[in-house]
């Protein structure tokens, strides 16, 4: 009788276990569907896609406002960061170093040519233009440090890489962080001379056909030179996106195959430049808590660490205007999480992402 009760007793153990579990569970998605609900309610506006995957696989994914998985969105200056993808993969093939002096690989722009000329211009390097470092005095992310938006007035210009080359010198090379668009295209005309290959043929070959992307993307172009936009405008679908992100997430491999190397990808995603006036994404989405830090920059990449009920977590990501990101989160089982979005041109709307992450897709996460 004994015997019995115990056994009894076990299996009730054990059904209170999985009755917890699924509780638990119900609770958990629950948070999932809550922000969705909340996205088609309005309550965060002009989101059209949001997509996550863990340890390589599918787990959410949901479009709104007509958009759908193969939809192209322009995903702005998260073009810049799959151009530091590109030039990565350039210093991978000896192509040139980050250390490299930027004139050596483009001869056709001399102090002869080069308006505003100034001896401190033969000193920018790649990792330069690769940390928004170069001195050339441009400024877009801030808007108020008293130095012109020079990617609005780029596209006016005939050569928008010696546009970006002409402009007068501010600070020495790695003396200030300036974000500014004319860096990564000076980058992409490196890529493209240095490897004698168009950007979209560069990238084709190297970055996307590895990933098995072959469709739903293009890159802008300028049609008076024949250069192509290495600094915003590239249209993607969500899905690519989270391709991308999955290959980066796994240090540079992809399928089994190395498409950059682990070096290049803890270079991209490093922490080397503390972004001025203190600034959180989080904090501008309107989270914030106790020893709050500043967000840091790599090439092209950002990082900030989130604490969420006493844990620290650290992300990595892209930004680009109009809310649209591709952000990984190594520590909680390799997430992946892409957002789209269209609030263009609204510096705390296209933050926003970062509020549905801290009050609904980390807590859900941590809690799984």
């Amino acid at each position: 009788m004994k015997k019995l009760t115990n056994t009894v007793l076990s299996l009730f153990s054990i059904l209170l276990f999985f009755s917890a579990c699924k509780k638990k569970t119900s609770e958990e998605t629950n948070l999932i569907t809550t922000l969705f609900s909340k996205i088609e309610n309005g309550d965060y506006p002009a989101t059209n896609a949001i997509l996550i995957s863990q340890n390589d696989s599918l787990v959410f994914e949901k479009y709104f406002n007509g958009y759908g998985k193969d939809s192209l969105q322009d995903v702005r200056s998260t073009t810049k960061s799959i151009t530091a993808l590109l030039a990565g993969i350039a210093v991978d093939k000896g192509l040139f170093t980050v250390n490299d002096p930027v004139l050596t690989h483009l001869p056709q722009y001399t102090k002869e040519n080069i308006q505003q000329w100034d001896p401190r211009k033969s000193q920018i390097t790649i990792q330069d233009l690769l940390t928004m470092r170069t001195g050339i005095g441009c400024e877009q992310f801030f808007g108020d440090m008293g130095f012109p938006d020079c990617e609005d007035k780029m596209f006016d210009q005939k050569d928008w890489v010696k546009y970006g080359l002409d402009q007068v010198m501010a600070y020495n090379p790695k003396e200030k962080w300036l974000y500014t668009g004319t860096a990564p295209m000076i980058m992409g005309a490196v890529i493209s001379e240095s490897s004698q290959t168009s950007i979209p043929d560069f990238a084709a070959k190297h970055l996307f056909t590895p990933l098995n992307i072959t469709d739903n993307y293009w890159w802008l172009q300028n049609r008076m030179t024949g250069r192509y936009f290495t600094a915003g405008s590239l249209r993607i679908s969500p899905r690519n996106m989270l391709t991308i992100g999955t290959m980066v997430i796994n240090k540079g491999k992809y399928n089994g195959q190395q498409v950059i190397s682990e070096k290049m990808i803890d270079e991209i995603t490093s922490e080397i430049v503390r972004l001025p006036q203190n600034y959180s994404f989080f904090d501008t989405a309107g989270n914030s808590w106790e020893g709050q830090e500043a967000a840091t920059y790599g090439y092209y990449w950002y990082t900030e660490k989130a604490k969420i009920d006493g844990r620290e977590i650290t992300l990595k990501f892209t930004f680009g205007n109009g809310g649209n990101y591709i952000i990984l989160v190594p520590e909680l089982n390799n997430l992946v999480v892409v957002f789209t979005g269209s609030n263009y041109g609204k510096p705390i709307l296209n933050k926003q992402p970062f509020d549905m992450l801290y009050k609904y897709i980390l807590p859900y996460f941590l809690a799984s």
